[in-house]
């Protein structure tokens, strides 16, 4: 994590299931940009999160689905790139 940075965000990120249940809340201090690096590993680290939820103070800041991650357990170099895709927010996975 980035802990040490002066323009860093607090974000929560809640794991949700495919029934739509949190799975895994995590709430960490990241700067600006890297909350979808961090999204990204708790796919990598959580086999049942299908969407992540990243809530900024008391509202959903963006949604990310999971599309194609490989579960725990696989080659870590077919996991590289983009991981996760945007569903909410408009925002492109690639921005």
């Amino acid at each position: 994590m980035d802990l040490d940075a002066d323009d860093s965000d607090t974000l929560t990120f809640v794991c949700l299931a495919s029934n739509q249940v949190a799975s895994f809340v995590d709430v960490a201090k990241l700067r600006p940009g890297r909350h979808r690096a961090h999204a990204q590993q708790l796919f990598r680290e959580h086999a049942s999160a299908e969407t992540i939820e990243i809530w900024r103070d008391d509202k959903v800041w963006e949604v990310i689905a999971r599309e194609g991650i490989r579960t725990i357990g696989a080659a870590a170099a077919t996991t590289e790139g983009s991981v996760g895709s945007t569903i909410a927010n408009g925002a492109s996975p690639d921005a």
